[in-house]
């Protein structure tokens, strides 16, 4: 009973499978987790279709700022109201 030894990218891909499973069954993704993953997956789609990285790098900063719940504003109003009296 000769049992196969496994390779090495048999065994790469079973500890793969492993890890991502542990993630899955962590606990659930915070909103920043969230927040991250969409400027992420925003970069990723302006390069693939031939932005520049410097073009795509600029838009996520410009565009996807820090949303309100992060750092919120101290006075609790929001920035474009003036002083209405």
């Amino acid at each position: 009973m000769n049992a196969k030894k496994p390779t090495k990218r048999e065994l790469a891909a079973k500890r793969k499978r492993k890890e991502a499973a542990a993630r899955r069954t962590g606990e659930p993704l915070k909103p920043i987790d969230i927040w991250a993953a969409q400027i992420v997956e925003c970069y990723e789609a302006l390069v693939r279709p031939g932005y520049g990285e410097d073009k795509a790098r600029w838009y996520v900063e410009e565009q996807m700022r820090l949303p309100e719940w992060i750092i919120p504003n101290p006075d609790h109003q929001y920035e474009d109201e003036e002083d209405e009296d």
